[in-house]
């Protein structure tokens, strides 16, 4: 059968790396950034992080489509500046994105600004050097950034996400660059995404997330923890986003939450279904405020709203459970992040062997 998508060929190029960059440009391999040059031995040392056959298929990236084979993967990888050991946290990445529930064809096409974000939890996280911490969604952290921009990089070579061609984002993000984050676990009270999810604390997993550019919450006085996330609730239900209008549908929001602020919720007695439910219950909106504007009347509504009265309030997500809480971040609880998500659902995947057995550790794959 013929490999569907860009096949993975041998080009020899006798060149500086400046030139080899503005050869990958004008054939269209790159985010616009310059790239890693993918050699057969940056590849193959690549290839060692995992126990699969270099041509295995591991996913179809749609829109286009392409088989996105280990071997392709490992290229755009080494292209965006990965380390080898990396490679396991893109594979399951990729596998993430490709279940139903995320609508990978949705987000590789809309005019939505949603970028590909991945939260990183368990082990891996310390053995890769992953940022959980200050300016996690910043730049400085070779893991954050180039893991996120493999992921991109994969989406537009073999996906054929292009932008003005088939991504047809109106504004995009900076994050459709890279997007990783790390969660801080040991700072948190609570237990952390993967585990609410159902697997072990020493499972290290990989959530994507399709969602906007964090919006950043500043607190600095509130007193109590109502007045506290009240202030996040109002950021998740400002009139110009798309859950304001759209809780008939599936979608999910994101409040990120340093170690310090979550801890002071804990000590309050308030764990994260308290805060979920909290969060829930005060992001709504009047149908009245909401009628003949913004998204109103675009996709079906949810049936226990009565849109006919004015003064019924409309979530922004379809449940509590839709509202996902994740620690990370710096110092001081003044500071947290509202991060909207689109018409999908993130998926949670473990980072395995081929046979399904959680890994320990990367080096895993070398025994």
């Amino acid at each position: 059968m013929k490999e569907k998508g860009p096949v993975a060929r041998e080009v020899e190029l006798d060149a500086s790396a400046h030139a080899i960059y503005e050869y990958f440009y004008e054939e269209g391999w790159t985010d616009g950034l310059p790239i890693v040059p993918p050699t057969m031995e940056l590849v193959d040392a690549m290839l060692q992080y995992t126990d699969r056959e270099r041509d295995e298929v591991v996913a179809d990236i749609v829109p286009r489509g392409g088989q996105a084979t280990v071997e392709k993967i490992a290229i755009n990888a080494v292209m965006a500046g990965c380390r080898p050991e990396y490679l396991p946290v893109i594979i399951t990445a990729i596998e993430a994105m490709v279940e139903p529930p995320y609508n990978l064809y949705g987000r590789q096409t809309t005019t939505h600004p949603g970028a590909h974000l991945l939260i990183i939890n368990g082990p891996v996280r310390h053995e890769l050097e992953v940022n959980c911490l200050q300016n996690c969604f910043g730049q400085g952290w070779r893991a954050n950034a180039t893991i996120g921009r493999a992921i991109r990089l994969v989406c537009i070579n073999i996906g054929g996400g292009i932008p003005a061609v088939t991504d047809m984002a109106t504004h995009g993000h900076p994050g459709k660059y890279s997007y990783c984050i790390g969660e801080d676990e040991e700072g948190s009270p609570w237990a952390p995404l993967h585990v609410e999810r159902g697997f072990d604390t020493d499972v290290s997993a990989v959530t994507a997330l399709c969602a906007e550019a964090p919006h950043n919450v500043n607190d600095l006085v509130s007193k109590t923890p109502e007045m506290y996330l009240e202030s996040g609730a109002s950021a998740m239900r400002h009139l110009g986003g798309n859950g304001a209008y759209r809780s008939g549908i599936e979608g999910e929001q994101m409040m990120v939450l340093t170690a310090e602020a979550a801890n002071w919720l804990h000590e309050r007695d308030w764990d994260k279904e308290r805060t979920r439910q909290f969060l829930f219950d005060h992001a709504q909106n009047p149908v009245g405020v909401l009628r003949d504007r913004g998204g109103w009347g675009t996709v079906k509504q949810p049936d226990f709203v009565d849109i006919k009265d004015d003064e019924a309030l409309m979530p922004i997500v379809p449940r509590p459970e839709n509202l996902l809480i994740v620690v990370a971040g710096g110092f001081g609880r003044h500071m947290s992040a509202i991060l909207s998500a689109a018409y999908n659902l993130s998926v949670t995947k473990p980072i395995t062997l081929k046979d399904g057995k959680p890994i320990r550790s990367v080096e895993d794959f070398l025994l």
